[in-house]
């Protein structure tokens, strides 16, 4: 398999992914396609199918390392070793986390200098002179930043591993080191469905993949910074602490809070930081420098 031309592996990874997703998608299926049809979504059923993927593809990436490229450690080689150094590990996760969480805020402030967006104190956080309500209020913010966190953290480990590891090795080992973050960066943007984000996300990946060489082919950094990005959106869309105007131009900064590069702005935001990030390695050696 390791020898097959690039679309063909492509093909048979995806087939193999249906596999392992299949035990846990077939029986779900009545439930979806009735919730699907009823326009009435199963909430269960749809995280259960969504969890069931995305371990299926976790799974199926380690898989591949060990039997088809035949690495010792496809932990290390895919960037998820962190072993070495945790104490560093994590103080770098914190700081891309931080930088994620900036990069978000920045967009969203810009905006509301453009008239594009609004920050208001959500009507859970009332005065802090009434205390039981606002201790409430906390404890509901507080639940939401730990739902936040931990759904980004684990759609972003296994979004990252695939996006910045698998993917552009399988597509440099026959086109090159280059022309695979440009690649992969085009269907990583194109995965996260959703249109006007795309020009924004693509080159978000390409400072993304340079996060990753600067730290030697470990993921952590990439990790933590989108994780960050993620997090910050959805606390701030559902927390109520940030609306959109609508009478403002949809170009200027989209029109949802959680996808914060589908506007001007963020695709501003993102082109500064694929110019400053992307990564200068002139080797065209199917990536191996992270053997």
């Amino acid at each position: 398999m390791d020898e097959w031309p690039l679309l063909k592996r492509a093909v048979g990874f995806m087939g193999m992914v249906l596999v392992l997703w299949s035990p846990v998608v077939i029986p779900l299926l009545p439930t979806l396609l009735q919730s699907w049809s009823t326009s009435n979504p199963s909430r269960v059923a749809e995280l259960a199918s969504v969890v069931g993927l995305y371990v299926a593809v976790f799974i199926l990436v380690m898989l591949w390392g060990k039997r088809v490229r035949k690495y010792e450690n496809p932990f290390r080689q895919y960037g998820l070793d962190f072993k070495p150094s945790i104490k560093k590990k994590v103080q770098e996760f914190l700081k891309a986390f931080a930088g994620g969480i900036t990069v978000v805020l920045l967009i969203q402030f810009v905006n509301t200098i453009l008239g594009a967006a609004i920050f208001s104190r959500p009507p859970y956080l009332p005065h802090p002179f009434d205390a039981v309500k606002w201790l409430k209020g906390c404890a509901r913010l507080l639940l939401l930043i730990v739902r936040g966190f931990t759904a980004a953290t684990f759609v972003v480990v296994v979004e990252e591993l695939l996006f910045r590891s698998w993917m552009p090795t399988e597509i440099a080992i026959d086109l090159g080191y280059h022309q695979s973050i440009i690649i992969t960066g085009l269907v990583f943007a194109l995965f996260q469905r959703s249109p006007r984000s795309i020009p924004g996300l693509w080159l978000l990946s390409l400072g993304l993949t340079g996060t990753r060489e600067r730290s030697q082919g470990n993921l952590i950094v990439p990790i933590g910074f989108r994780t960050g990005i993620i997090a910050a959106s959805f606390v701030l869309q559902s927390g109520g602490f940030l609306t959109y105007n609508l009478s403002s131009p949809v170009w200027i900064a989209g029109t949802r809070p959680l996808q914060p590069f589908s506007g001007v702005v963020g695709l501003a935001v993102s082109l500064a930081l694929a110019l400053i990030l992307y990564p200068r390695h002139s080797s065209e050696t199917k990536m191996q420098k992270y053997n």
